[in-house]
């Protein structure tokens, strides 16, 4: 059958998040909530502080229907915030510190956020200062509370207007082809969906699930409300540590985390080089884009002492809330070259349907649509988009009901399982994030010295990444200063990893960009002479940053990310050195100068007196 319903079990389908909140308040106000940096707020304690933010957000008139922005780094700090925001009636909208600004306002603008929580007071003069357009509501911002003391009136969450199972919850913005991204609107029910009644795991009291995911990134919803919703603790994890193979293993097992949510890409990167790091975890959940089949044999053949109790295959669009389908993997066949994505979870249907939206044959393949109450209301300020994505939902029990249309090609195996194929269109992940190319190069193509431009995926040096093909504007011109231009408009991972210039794109016969001859463009050298190792060290480090990056050699003043490097690479390069050279050079130290001679500077100093290599003359 090409129709999967999930089960039904009971959940709490007409509630909010802040009265099912407050049920495990009563039930335990001094068990652990949050656990960050040391510091651990209880229910009570958390309860207190959100009513307070609760408070002052309807005395800024942010109460119900407010979009509210939130510019906060993880932490305390940021749990109490979108909880205070929901108890106030409003519906949160993340937009990550390290966001260029313009991406930041943009968001913002189009979300209608009337308000935003930042750590320092975000004041109605610099929104104005920013370019926010008059009429949208911009206000000024307010601090996150730092104490615990309730509003003399009393719990915000008992208001009647901060209740309502069909209220927004949050908007959270995805890449767009069309050149701007999208908000998608989520809804309380679609939150209590995914995280009571589950059964792809088990939450409950006993749960301490780390907290690892950047707030503008779906996975946040399941960390934190995953928790807070069934009485379990949110264990915030530094980004550092996240980052650093050696150093994640040692804070699992530290904090005694006993769930987790890592990307596809990291969860390989971490299989590489410390594969003994989910020792411990009763759950390990992995998604945001196809799972690698050799990081998940790696776990699997592990001595159970080695790895988690249980290993699940996590899928789902940021539109059906976080999770649609679910797979335990407990084993791979020898031919194995994909990992099936698994089942329908609970209160969830998905049909594989060919073109005429009608369900495909047994084992053929077809584009995979969802339904059932995890499905969200659309795209803020986008109706056609909404009307493209999400359609009415012919096989549903209940009348009125959508279906979201996911874009991705799936087969249902024998035993009813679900196996990703691929896409029907040119989005793609990296890292776990969705990426449009189409928005990358509409970005792109506001270079003054950018004439066309198309950007692709590559995957020749072993990881996914973005390369840009482009056209000067003047010809036999070589266009400066891209990596700078994207970065002040583009999160990090949406910054192609090379840029590739070419007298004019390749065309079909039909006039359409030749991908295919695209392919076979050879990406250069890079530019400028590079200055080779002066020392062993330096040649050692230099050989393994070759090595990494898929190239014959790396000269010692080459910016990694340039030779297209990015965070998960650097974290394999980093965790490769400490390991060779018995030292501790932090993610932070790379990234602000990410060369070999600066690599080697900071390894030589952590060495004994007498044992630094030092540069030759």
């Amino acid at each position: 059958m090409s129709i999967l319903r999930g089960a039904t079990p009971p959940w709490p389908h007409d509630a909010s998040i802040p009265e099912v909140f407050a049920e495990q308040v009563r039930a335990r106000p001094d068990a652990p909530a949050v656990v960050d940096a040391g510091r651990t707020l209880t229910y009570a304690e958390l309860d207190a502080r959100s009513d307070r933010l609760a408070g002052l957000l309807r005395g800024r008139g942010a109460g119900d229907g407010a979009r509210v922005g939130v510019r906060l780094e993880r932490g305390h700090g940021l749990v109490t915030a979108v909880l205070g925001i929901l108890k106030a009636g409003g519906a949160y909208v993340p937009v990550s510190p390290g966001y260029p600004q313009e991406r930041r306002e943009a968001m913002l603008t189009a979300a209608g956020a009337t308000v935003v929580v930042t750590a320092d007071e975000l004041s109605l003069a610099e929104r104005a200062e920013a370019g926010a357009p008059a009429g949208t509501g911009a206000a000024a911002g307010v601090q996150a509370p730092a104490g615990p003391t309730r509003p003399p009136t009393g719990s915000a969450v008992q208001a009647p207007t901060a209740t309502g199972s069909r209220r927004p919850a949050y908007i959270l913005f995805t890449s767009g082809s069309t050149g701007r991204p999208k908000g998608v609107v989520v809804e309380h029910r679609s939150v209590l969906r995914l995280v009571r009644g589950a059964d792809y795991m088990e939450f409950g009291p006993d749960e301490r699930i780390a907290q690892v995911a950047d707030s503008s990134f779906d996975a946040f919803t399941f960390e934190v409300w995953g928790a807070l919703l069934n009485g379990g603790t949110v264990v915030v994890v530094p980004t550092a540590t996240v980052l650093s193979p050696g150093a994640l293993g040692k804070a699992l097992a530290e904090h005694r985390i006993t769930s987790m949510f890592l990307t596809s890409a990291l969860f390989t990167t971490v299989m590489t080089d410390r594969p003994d790091s989910f020792a411990g975890l009763r759950n390990l959940l992995v998604g945001g884009d196809v799972l690698n089949v050799a990081a998940a044999r790696r776990l699997l053949d592990a001595e159970p002492s080695a790895r988690p109790a249980r290993f699940v295959n996590a899928y789902g669009p940021t539109e059906t809330t976080t999770f649609a389908v679910c797979g335990s993997v407990s084993g791979l066949p020898e031919d194995a070259r994909s990992v099936p994505i698994g089942r329908p979870i609970a209160h969830t249907d998905c049909y594989v349907l060919g073109e005429d939206l009608a369900p495909v044959g047994e084992g053929e393949s077809g584009e995979l649509f969802i339904g059932g109450p995890g499905v969200a209301r659309g795209y803020t300020g986008q109706p056609e988009q909404t009307e493209e994505r999400f359609l009415p939902d012919p096989y549903a029990t209940e009348d009125g009901a959508r279906m979201y249309r996911t874009g991705d090609l799936v087969r249902v195996l024998a035993d009813g399982r679900l196996d990703f194929l691929g896409r029907v269109d040119d989005q793609l992940k990296i890292r776990g994030y969705r990426v449009e190319p189409g928005e990358v190069a509409a970005a792109l193509s506001l270079h003054p010295e950018v004439r066309d431009v198309v950007v692709v995926a590559d995957e020749s040096a072993g990881e996914r990444r973005l390369v840009a093909h482009l056209a000067p504007a003047v010809p036999g011109g070589s266009p400066t200063g891209l990596r700078e231009f994207l970065a002040g408009r583009l999160p990090e991972w949406m910054i192609p990893s090379a840029f590739v210039v070419v007298p004019a794109l390749p065309l079909t016969t039909s006039g359409k960009v030749d991908r295919a001859a695209l392919a076979a463009v050879p990406a250069g050298a890079g530019g400028g002479a590079r200055v080779p190792p002066r020392s062993g060290l330096e040649r050692d480090l230099s050989a393994l940053a070759a090595e990494l990056l898929g190239l014959d050699s790396v000269g010692v003043t080459d910016d990694f990310f340039a030779l297209g490097g990015h965070s998960l690479l650097a974290m394999r390069l980093l965790s490769r050195t400490n390991d060779a050279f018995g030292v501790q050079v932090g993610l932070g130290e790379f990234l602000y100068d990410p060369t070999v001679v600066r690599l080697a500077a900071e390894v030589s100093a952590q060495l004994p007196a007498g044992t630094r290599d030092e540069v030759s003359p």
